[in-house]
């Protein structure tokens, strides 16, 4: 097998993980053991693909139960003697939690064997919570020592919750790859949920392609969610409908890392169901239809905003203002709209374009929608601030400016300023904004219609 470069330099990020955890003091503190990690974890990252959806599912608080499907390394990511560091869940820690929580949150990871110095001694310096996997099981132990010594993960893991982080966790016990996954689950991390009162959420994330080469893959992660074992009618851990629930979880599971597996990065599932709304109203001459990126995919309320209009949504998340211009016959084919409203240039900012080559792509986009419609109204709305995007604020503006000088000079093109009512002075107002600090919340969303109501 032939390695490309790009999986060496990954290899030799997750090795330089792997010496700072080890080559700490035993008398370091376990929480700066793993900021260190985390710091190192999200740069040996950096230099690979990777894709995270459903963001806007976070929950505000940060000590809920995050559940994944766990997968096996490639075998030539091993960093010392056969111990890989696991890239999932390393992930889910390294760039999930702590780049939303600031928190990497508590890992639970296996006991090592007496023979896996390097598993254990890396282990050990995270201070991670530890149980006893039955398929790794040091010889000669008795069962029922392994069923006392994993009692006490509940206790610990309650402990944890209780002081305000997350908890990372699989409920497999073991590993397997992508089109294999997830195995079983077992009970112990559900009953848990059940013993805290109030009972915590219980965030799902399905993983996917964490088994191949990174040459070769994107990474993928899916926030499904969140729920709380009652909503499952399960109240109590000795409940009769805990089995049940949680094999249909399993099932769920099943089918959200089959479809995350095969979906294309060019989103071609959402832009077939898009084609699929467009055929019932294509016809209409009254339609309000509105494009963009998840700012408009997510707006649940926009039929209610504007009880006046025929609004049709059809915004898809990760859309470039290319997604559109690639599919405009599939996308724009109505009759003769009486209004578009467009959310163009914020996923662009992510591909490191200048704000004066977004700004041309969105003025030939509007340019290509107008010669197709003439008579339409069209409306464009400027690019939010965003705590995701707080780095690129200047850009934003400069971006937002230019539309707006643009809309003055033409007859056809209204600009709608989303920046400035979701800014405090100088600030991002986050209380505009879901966990994620990229999507809107409720009262996000009713700014935007405020700024709109008497356009569409």
């Amino acid at each position: 097998m032939k390695i490309k470069e790009k999986d060496k330099k990954f290899l030799s990020a997750l090795k330089d993980v792997y010496t700072a955890v080890t080559s700490a003091s035993a008398e370091a503190d376990p929480s700066e053991v793993r900021k260190i990690c985390t710091q190192l974890t999200r740069e040996a990252f950096a230099l690979t693909n990777v894709q995270i959806k459903g963001s806007e599912y976070l929950p505000y608080q940060k000590n809920a139960i995050f559940i994944y499907n766990h997968l096996s390394n490639h075998p030539y990511y091993t960093e010392d003697e056969g111990f890989q560091i696991t890239l999932d869940s390393h992930f889910i820690s390294s760039i999930i939690l702590d780049k939303y929580y600031g928190d990497s949150g508590m890992r639970v990871v296996r006991h090592s064997l007496p023979e896996e110095n390097n598993h254990m001694n890396y282990y050990d310096r995270l201070k991670f919570i530890r149980v006893y996997s039955q398929k790794f099981l040091p010889e000669g132990l008795d069962v029922e020592e392994v069923k006392t010594a994993n009692k006490e993960f509940y206790p610990q893991a309650m402990t944890h919750l209780s002081e305000g982080s997350g908890l990372v966790f699989s409920p497999e016990g073991n590993s397997y790859p992508t089109g294999d996954s997830p195995g079983i689950f077992r009970h112990g991390i559900f009953k848990l949920a059940c013993m805290i009162d109030p009972q915590p959420l219980i965030v799902p994330l399905v993983m996917a392609n964490f088994d191949q080469l990174a040459s070769e893959t994107t990474f993928k992660c899916e926030i499904k969610p969140s729920f709380r074992m009652q909503d499952l009618g399960v109240t109590s851990k000795d409940i009769d409908t805990l089995p049940d629930a949680v094999q249909a979880l399993n099932k769920k599971y099943k089918k959200w890392i089959g479809t995350l597996q095969s979906e294309e990065n060019g989103f071609e599932w959402e832009i077939s169901n898009l084609k699929k709304r467009i055929k019932n109203q294509q016809e209409k001459e009254d339609l309000v239809v509105f494009y963009g990126s998840s700012t408009i995919r997510l707006w649940k309320s926009l039929q209610e905003d504007f009880p006046n209009a025929n609004t049709l949504n059809l915004g898809f998340g990760g859309a470039y203002i290319d997604s559109l211009s690639e599919k405009f016959e599939e996308l724009f084919c109505f009759k003769a709209p009486k209004a578009i409203v467009l959310y163009l240039g914020g996923n662009d900012l992510s591909l490191g374009w200048s704000a004066d080559r977004i700004v041309h792509k969105i003025t030939a986009l509007i340019s290509k929608i107008h010669q197709k419609f003439p008579t339409t109204n069209l409306i464009n709305i400027s690019i939010k601030p965003s705590l995701e995007r707080s780095k690129q604020l200047n850009k934003i503006v400069k971006i937002n400016d230019w539309m707006e000088n643009h809309a003055k000079k033409t007859p056809f093109l209204k600009q709608i300023d989303l920046y400035q009512p979701l800014m405090l002075g100088n600030e991002v107002d986050q209380s505009f904004l879901l966990q994620d600090g990229l999507h809107l919340n409720e009262r996000g969303y009713k700014t935007l219609k405020n700024q709109l109501v008497n356009h569409v």
